[in-house]
């Protein structure tokens, strides 16, 4: 008897299981998946292309919404991400799990690494404002739009660090987490702080 239930469990679970799994790879169950990889391997990318780029505007859209870019900056990271999963899908690297997730977080990354190798960001405002004649009032309402744009905790964490000049274990100690944990926290808000201002930077 107690078998009987338990299969039935299973027979219940089982579907919505698999329809999670499947959301997590672009719709494709585990099959589909190993027929793309050798369909590309003999040089057929039918379905590499149907899957991939049916979901390209979902992650332009996540990248927009998520980094407030533009929709030309977050096409560009998108179209690096296909190119680099694609190599990474023909090398073995890329196995069935979720996709979408790793997708969208190579995208994120490169997004990121692109801003980066644009300018020398915050560090060197001053060089900036001496190469473009860029004057001060400038850069300070470039700079408050940016500060704007973080939310209330990036804004609390690094006001009380670089303005009031708090140590990080002190500040750790505040918020009640590990410094190492404040330590990355303080470090991402700054990276969106450095984003947001090269954006608005760049729109002058």
């Amino acid at each position: 008897m107690k078998k009987r239930v338990l299969d039935k469990k299973v027979q219940r679970t089982s579907p919505k299981s698999s329809s999670t799994k499947q959301m997590q790879n672009f719709g494709l169950t585990e099959e589909d998946f190993q027929e793309m990889i050798s369909e590309m391997k003999n040089g057929n990318e039918i379905l590499f292309e149907k899957v991939f780029l049916s979901q390209f505007e979902n992650c332009i859209t996540f990248l927009m919404n998520q980094s407030q870019v533009s929709h030309s900056q977050a096409y560009d990271a998108t179209m690096d991400a296909l190119l680099k999963f694609r190599k990474r899908l023909l090398q073995g690297k890329i196995t069935y799990g979720n996709m979408r997730f790793l997708f969208n977080r190579m995208a994120t990354q490169l997004l990121l690494d692109s801003f980066k190798r644009k300018t020398v960001l915050l560090d060197n405002t001053a060089d900036i404002i001496n190469e473009t004649e860029t004057d001060e009032e400038q850069v300070i309402e470039i700079l408050e739009k940016a500060w704007n744009q973080l939310c209330n905790n990036c804004r609390h964490i690094l006001e009380l660090f670089y303005y009031q000049k708090i140590a990080l274990k002190t500040l750790a100690q505040q918020i009640e987490k590990t410094e190492v944990a404040v330590r990355k926290q303080k470090q991402r808000c700054l990276d969106k702080l450095r984003l947001h201002f090269i954006k608005y930077y760049n729109s002058l």
